[in-house]
């Protein structure tokens, strides 16, 4: 399943991205920014930003805390992915 389709994300992607993220630092809450972070994708379009959360809350992980679509300032960010 294609979740978002401007980066070509499946389910998959975005599950295995939250998995990696809840692992690496257990409580913190999961955005759509930071799962996308991981990725090494920008979002562009943001439509996807509501399934990503639904989907990171179904499969049982951190529930996501709400954020403005296309938001990316919860923290400091690769230079690089946002030129």
């Amino acid at each position: 399943m294609i979740v978002c389709s401007c980066n070509f994300l499946s389910k998959a992607d975005i599950l295995a991205a939250a998995e990696m993220l809840q692992r690496e630092q257990p409580g913190r809450p999961l955005t759509p920014a930071r799962i996308y972070r991981v990725l090494q994708v920008r979002a562009q379009c943001t439509v996807c930003f509501a399934l990503v959360r639904r989907l990171v809350m179904e499969s049982g992980l951190a529930v996501t805390c709400p954020e403005p679509l296309g938001s990316g300032s919860e923290d400091e960010r690769d230079p690089a992915l946002f030129a």
